[in-house]
């Protein structure tokens, strides 16, 4: 019998911005993550990075759930869950795994991100590889920033982005303004 995949899905208002935290793991790997406020947009988003996964839907368990509030206050988390985002390519997985060695409070640009996989000049493709992140908290994708030190994109909203990294005192990005 094939492992069990679970499913869980919350809601969180955080300084006036409605956002959700929805995670799809087995056992100790986080496999797929949303940051939809929306449940069914969470579950479909989470679904389909996984396909075909049989999915259970539970609370989190208490840790993981103890690390998610710490990632999105920003404080520094010793993940206890493995990150094991399923497919993307392999200059993406490369991509992913130079994520977690971004420290809190610290930003990168997209070419110092791709000058780290091995790739210089690849800074577009590297925005691309963080664009379809599939554990945004885990591998924090919002660290990274334009070589002019504007935010760039995120998988959720420029507003999250801003948040967790004014959250985790990045004070350089965040005085940048927001683009209206």
């Amino acid at each position: 019998m094939p492992p069990t995949h679970h499913f869980h899905h919350v809601r969180h208002t955080i300084d006036g911005i409605d956002l959700g935290i929805a995670v799809l793991w087995c056992q100790q790997r986080l496999l797929a993550m949303s940051l939809a406020a929306r449940r069914e947009v969470a579950l479909k988003a989470c679904a389909s990075m996984v396909p075909g996964a049989f999915q259970v839907v539970e609370c989190f368990p208490p840790q993981l759930e103890q690390e998610l509030l710490l990632a999105l206050a920003g404080e520094p988390v010793c993940w206890s869950y493995d990150a094991a985002p399923v497919g993307g390519t392999d200059f993406q997985r490369r991509v992913w795994q130079q994520l977690e060695r971004v420290e809190v409070g610290e930003t990168i640009s997209y070419g110092q991100l791709a000058r780290r996989v091995g790739v210089p000049g690849a800074a577009r493709a590297v925005g691309s590889a963080c664009g379809k992140n599939r554990l945004p908290l885990r591998l924090p994708c919002h660290r990274i920033i334009s070589a002019d030190g504007q935010l760039g994109g995120f998988t959720g909203d420029l507003k999250v982005k801003a948040l967790l990294l004014e959250r985790e005192a990045a004070a350089s990005v965040v005085a940048k303004r927001l683009p209206t």
